[in-house]
């Protein structure tokens, strides 16, 4: 039911701002209204719809400006745990290559970015400063439903994958200064392309 309400919104099948009816799609769909009901509260937790009280379940429409001013504040947050994570181990080295692996050989958008979220967490995570993971976490909630969008696009993943690798080598080798624009680019080139795919205006 998530998957098929997602691609409705991404298709444009489900208009922004339109009004969710979970009885038209179960009927749709086929199923019950429970499993409606319950792929509705998720996709409001993910940020794909927003909820009135009395009134039901509503598309949120996605922008471009929402997009220029998340993607750049995510990236400086992300930049500053790099500098100020203690050295790679080698078990999070390795830990780094197989999330990075088995992301490369994915099709599913939505395991794509839960393996992206896990790879950026482990390189980050040893910073110790846990109210900036957080909020690091917090905003990839926010962008989650844009970044479904990016990973539909098996295309863009080897871009990715190979960014990451180059990001460990220079973190590996001490050079966390020439990783840090590798980083920045890593989001900057998310962002430039859902740029490319939204409307303009939005």
């Amino acid at each position: 039911m998530h998957h098929a309400i997602i691609e409705r919104i991404l298709r444009d099948e489900l208009k922004p701002s339109a009004r969710i009816s979970d009885t038209a799609l179960a009927r749709e769909l086929d199923v019950s209204r429970t499993p409606i009901r319950e792929a509705l509260l998720r996709l409001e937790r993910e940020g794909f719809l927003m909820a009135d009280v009395g009134r039901g379940f509503f598309v949120k429409p996605l922008s471009q400006r929402e997009v220029r001013e998340v993607y750049p504040v995510l990236w400086t947050l992300e930049v500053l745990a790099l500098r100020t994570a203690a050295p790679l181990t080698e078990e999070r080295r390795a830990a780094l290559a197989e999330i990075n692996a088995e992301l490369e050989g994915e099709d599913d958008p939505e395991r794509r970015i839960d393996l992206d979220a896990r790879w950026h967490r482990t390189l980050l995570e040893s910073c110790g400063n846990e109210y900036l993971l957080g909020t690091i976490d917090a905003m990839k909630r926010v962008i989650r439903r844009y970044e479904y969008a990016y990973m539909l696009n098996a295309g863009f993943i080897p871009v990715s994958t190979r960014t990451h690798e180059q990001i460990v080598a220079h973190v590996v080798a001490g050079e966390i200064e020439p990783a840090v624009p590798l980083l920045e680019s890593n989001w900057r080139f998310s962002m430039e392309s859902l740029l490319d795919w939204l409307p303009e205006g939005e």
